[in-house]
């Protein structure tokens, strides 16, 4: 081989060093932006705000939820827990939603303002709640929701709730909130990084099979 010649494995050394170099300057941004379109943030007034729940509710997602109604952007508090036959919890009130209802009084809300939705957890559990959501919203005539989820859970519980509230006419607006990390360092602790890969897996199983549209790759 002639001097002049550059071998294929010298050219695909410098792309690859290149590559790494570019990981080393930028990956902070690139994993940001990961982060960032697992949790998109939209903006916006709302008939109600729901905040997501599995079968308890986190202090953290309440207290996103009514930072919401006191800034003027809905008048009410729709809380969704999930009701789990199999599971048992200790110290478990007797009406959980009555519990709830009561301890959103204590902190100022007045009953009207609260809505408690119960719901199966039934799989796909996410898009199941979110038909049971909607349905009932759109019964008292609710055309817009700011949607209170968990981080990373936030893309693909937007898109569920996107799917069934097209239908009915209902706009989606996801507002996320984060406990032990946020969308610009998730990779630096360990909570972050499981919550990372476990719902980027469970969003494009979503995805796969057919539960939401192709565009929520693209679009938030």
């Amino acid at each position: 081989m002639g001097k002049g010649v550059i071998s294929r494995k010298t050219i695909f050394s410098l792309i690859l060093s290149g590559f790494v170099l570019v990981l080393l300057f930028l990956h902070q941004t690139i994993l940001t932006g990961a982060g960032r379109f697992l949790s998109p943030q939209g903006t916006g007034n709302a008939d109600v705000v729901v905040v997501e729940g599995s079968e308890v509710i986190r202090e953290d997602a309440i207290r996103s939820g009514l930072k919401l109604l006191s800034s003027g952007n809905a008048l009410r508090l729709v809380v969704v827990y999930q009701k789990a036959e199999r599971k048992r919890i200790f110290a478990w009130p007797s009406n959980y939603s009555l519990f709830l209802i009561r301890e959103l009084e204590e902190v100022g809300l007045r009953k009207d303002q609260i809505i408690v939705l119960e719901v199966p957890e039934e799989h796909p559990v996410t898009l199941t709640e979110a038909q049971v959501v909607l349905s009932n919203l759109s019964k008292s005539g609710v055309r817009r929701v700011i949607l209170v989820t968990e981080g990373f859970h936030t893309r693909r519980s937007l898109w569920a709730y996107k799917e069934v509230g097209s239908s009915l006419g209902i706009e989606i607006i996801p507002y996320p909130y984060f406990t032990r990390y946020h969308s610009g360092n998730w990779w630096q602790q360990i909570y972050g990084t499981k919550d990372f890969f476990e719902e980027s897996l469970k969003f494009f199983y979503y995805l796969l099979r057919g539960y939401i549209p192709i565009k929520s790759l693209f679009v938030s």
